[in-house]
């Protein structure tokens, strides 16, 4: 990979917020935070040490409730030939958080039913600057997260956690 760029057109509260330049510094520290995170460079410093990133929030009051968000990734095809993938993402901000948050109140009655309270490490599949306990770096390996959903609700129902690893 070569270079990233990344930038959302928001109309809403969040655009307006985030149009002030001291509010996108710390959006854009988060959004810059996860990719080193996921790619690893210190671990692949040949595919991923070399990388550009820009991130751009743009504010336009039109859009009200509507979000897209525009990626362009440049990476290196056959023969070491440039080539991109474009992403263009559309939809309206609150019927994609909807679901989540809907989710996340029940699991979090749920994990206060089970005797849970505080970090619910279990829960990082639904964030995308997970937190832990301080223990161990947070995992953005989506599969990963969701096996620890998945066997966070395995354990409460008193079952057997499901590993993948082969039976000796």
């Amino acid at each position: 990979m070569r270079g990233w760029y990344s930038t959302n057109i928001l109309g809403n509260r969040d655009g307006e917020v985030l149009d002030d330049p001291e509010n996108f510094k710390t959006k854009e520290v988060s959004k810059l935070g996860v990719l080193d995170t996921i790619l690893q460079p210190e671990v692949y410093p040949e595919l991923y040490g070399n990388l550009d990133h820009v991130v751009r929030i743009n504010y336009y009051p039109p859009r009200g409730d509507n979000k897209e968000g525009w990626d362009a990734i440049d990476i290196f095809g056959w023969m070491g030939y440039p080539m991109q993938i474009k992403v263009d993402f559309l939809c309206r901000d609150s019927i994609l958080a909807a679901p989540i948050v809907l989710d996340l109140a029940l699991f979090l009655d749920l994990a206060q039913r089970a005797g849970q309270s505080g970090n619910q490490e279990w829960l990082s599949f639904y964030w995308k600057s997970p937190h832990t306990d301080g223990s161990e770096p947070p995992e953005h390996d989506i599969f990963i997260q969701q096996a620890k959903l998945k066997n966070t609700l395995r354990e409460w129902m008193g079952e057997e956690p499901v590993t993948h690893s082969e039976a000796g």
